[in-house]
């Protein structure tokens, strides 16, 4: 007999760990016992292995999850013949997303799919649907999860209120008290870097100057010191090779009244009303406490270092910071043009080191912006040429071709889950045997796996025929034809096209498109 690989999905949002001392039941651990519980009472002696997908601390609102986009991938792959997850919630509370996998994904790929505490079981279908009931619970998590996420942000504006640190990680030069993480301490291993860049910029050292000194230090960023303490800290950006201290990084801490001793709370806001995007609020709408914990500088040491900023945004940062077009590879920094005789684009972190691959971007500004210019156009007429192969394929008769064969197929497939059904009615009442019974369900799943390639194919085809490519509506067709003819390089007509370029050196730069690739679909077919 064959050995059936089970997977086990585990999930853990952080809303779950704020309620982990009373309710252990979520936690990993209590999950993956009563998962492993629940397995052995339903395989009975069949041969099996378990493979286990997590993602701790990750909301369920949607599937950009490590773990279950890890676990899907195996499925795709035939690599699992099950999973098992606790209840729907942690699977995901989209209820359409979940309903979509139980009712078409799964099935096709003829995943078995076990909700232990919803007593759900696809087995046991027997092609008859859930899906309301499944819906119907999801749409119910949903509004949970939503209402969740009001109350533990209520609860942690009345904790900071009070005084107490909430935020996931300690502001860089200060600790958690072990004792109570709602306090913090200075970290003395780091503090002293704090104070180093207040004093240098109260003494009217530039922040590109004094990123620099800090590099040639080799002293680690807020990133780099937490990855050797061992720490799980977040890379904001990932685009970004080599991590090394920059502008930003410097303004970001001289303007940071916590170093005063003051708690900062609701600065900015992400979640489900905002739809996850980080959005910053106005000064008036923050929390702020004073003397909260011991300052690392003064409040004269403060103002000095801030002396040389001009303007600051309704988040307290300095302003003027423009849209980015020409981008260093290496680093993810503005170019910036010299204006010498044969102007140059270079990158800014390129002085801030003695020896960095930054110094490599150097790019003549005529070379580069005719290089983007003619990468337009290419674009503006592979998206026109895309556009007419669809509008042809409108008038032959390949479209009533395919959407006869998706339909064939989906009555038959429709006629399969009866049969099943009407097979299991026999064999229980002992009219066929149970060998016949097999015999028969089987041939049956290897017809039902062709129809269905066969549809989604069919169905695939039509896609790639008749729908538009991501974006494209929104560019007209006689925009494109500008496009094409387009003979001076103009960046910001040329954003409707392109979110940004990146620069790895003279003869080397990546273009990122607004739109998609204009034959993917087409490719497809």
């Amino acid at each position: 007999m064959d050995r059936i690989i089970i997977a086990i999905y585990l999930r853990l949002s952080n809303e779950d760990k704020e309620k982990e001392s009373t309710e252990e039941s979520n936690s990993i651990s209590a999950q993956r016992v009563l998962l492993t519980g629940h397995i052995q009472g339903i395989m009975q002696g069949q041969p099996y292995s378990i493979t286990e997908f997590c993602d701790d601390g990750y909301s369920g609102t949607d599937f950009n999850r490590p773990g279950v986009q890890a676990m899907i991938e195996a499925a795709k792959n035939g690599d699992i013949n099950m999973i098992v997850v606790k209840d729907f919630s942690r699977f995901g509370r989209d209820y359409l997303e979940v309903g979509r996998f139980l009712e078409f994904i799964f099935p096709i790929l003829q995943i078995r799919f076990v909700s232990v505490n919803d007593g759900y079981d696809s087995d046991d279908k027997l092609g008859a649907t859930g899906g309301m009931g499944v819906a119907l619970k999801n749409l119910v998590y949903g509004m949970y999860s939503a209402d969740l996420s009001k109350k533990i942000r209520t609860a942690r504006d009345t904790r900071a209120k009070r005084g107490e640190f909430i935020g996931q990680y300690a502001p860089y030069g200060y600790k958690k008290n072990p004792e109570d993480k709602h306090e913090l301490l200075i970290d003395e291993n780091v503090a002293w870097v704090v104070r180093k860049i207040f004093h240098m910029a109260a003494d009217g050292i530039s922040h590109a100057e004094i990123a620099r000194q800090l590099n040639e230090e080799e002293i680690p960023t807020r990133y780099m010191y937490h990855k050797l303490k061992g720490d799980n800290f977040p890379d904001k950006q990932p685009h970004v090779r080599i991590k090394t201290w920059d502008n930003t990084m410097i303004k970001d801490i001289i303007t940071d009244e916590t170093y005063l001793g003051t708690m900062l709370w609701n600065r900015a806001k992400c979640g489900m009303d905002t739809a996850k995007k980080r959005v910053e609020q106005p000064r008036e709408k923050w929390i702020v406490v004073k003397n909260q914990h011991e300052a690392l500088v003064s409040q004269e040491l403060f103002d000095k270092a801030n002396d040389n900023i001009v303007g600051r945004d309704m988040s307290g940062r300095a302003t003027g910071r423009k849209t980015l077009f020409f981008i260093c590879g290496y680093c993810g920094k503005g170019l910036v043009l010299k204006n010498r005789k044969n102007k140059k684009y270079n990158c800014r972190s390129a002085t801030q080191q003695i020896i960095n691959d930054c110094q490599r971007v150097k790019a003549s500004q005529k070379e580069l912006e005719d290089a983007v210019l003619c990468q337009v156009k290419a674009m503006a007429d592979m998206m026109m040429e895309t556009r007419n192969i669809r509008r042809k394929a409108h008038r032959n008769d390949r479209k009533a071709l395919l959407e006869t064969t998706a339909a064939d197929c989906a009555k038959e497939l429709a006629r399969w889950k009866d049969t099943k059904v009407y097979l299991y009615e026999q064999y229980k009442a002992g009219t066929i045997t149970r060998e016949d019974y097999i015999a028969r369900i089987e041939k049956g799943r290897i017809r039902a796996a062709e129809l269905e390639r066969t549809r989604s194919e069919a169905l695939t085809e039509l896609d790639s025929m008749f729908q538009p490519v991501s974006n494209e509506k929104e560019i007209p067709d006689e925009t494109l034809m500008e496009f094409s003819t387009l003979d001076t390089f103009d960046k910001d007509r040329l954003k409707v096209l392109i979110d940004k370029v990146l620069v790895y050196g003279e003869d080397s730069i990546e273009i990122v498109w607004k739109v998609d690739d204009p034959f993917a679909r087409i490719k497809g077919q």
